[in-house]
């Protein structure tokens, strides 16, 4: 006959009794909650970036640093936590307007006003949510992310020419 040793799952659970209850009413507590997190992210997804309203409290400025989460920093799709498909338009979109509105051969802080004048009107008028947000953050850190990453990407892409006709 072979025998298999049988441990059951270590646990970290408490039972208290009625007696020892830790508030005046049992019926308070509940012992066991099961979160459908699936569910929750599809219904976070499927809101209408169209029909968001915020009443009349805006979600405040961040004041760390973008995309540095090891150094205080944040990173933004955790910190807006809208689900991916909403965040993915809402990127997308912006990166489209950000090349309609602004000079592409230059940072975020090298931007002219009316440059981001138009940029954030036209943000907030096709991504409502944006308005629920001080001073449209996400849009800025948005635009922020995407010209960095694109003069960065064109100034590589230059030097790598230079260098190729430099070898000729």
């Amino acid at each position: 006959m072979d025998y298999q040793p049988y441990f059951p799952p270590i646990t970290l659970r408490k039972v208290f009794g009625k007696e020892h209850s830790p508030s005046p009413s049992s019926s308070e507590i509940t012992a066991h909650k099961v979160f459908d997190f699936e569910s929750e992210h599809l219904i976070q997804s499927q809101l209408p970036v169209e029909k968001t309203e915020c009443g009349n409290d805006l979600i405040p400025l961040l004041h760390s640093s973008l995309s540095k989460p090891n150094s205080s920093g944040y990173a933004l799709q955790e910190v807006l936590a809208w689900g991916d498909d909403m965040y993915d338009s809402v990127q997308k979109g912006l990166h489209l307007i950000c090349e309609k509105k602004m000079d592409m051969n230059s940072p975020y802080h090298l931007q002219q006003p009316e440059s981001l004048l138009a940029f954030f009107e036209a943000a907030q008028e096709q991504f409502p949510i944006l308005t629920c947000y001080q001073d449209s953050w996400p849009a800025r850190d948005f635009a922020k992310m995407y010209l960095k990453n694109k003069v960065g990407s064109d100034k590589a892409k230059v030097k790598m020419r230079n260098r190729m006709t430099d070898n000729n």
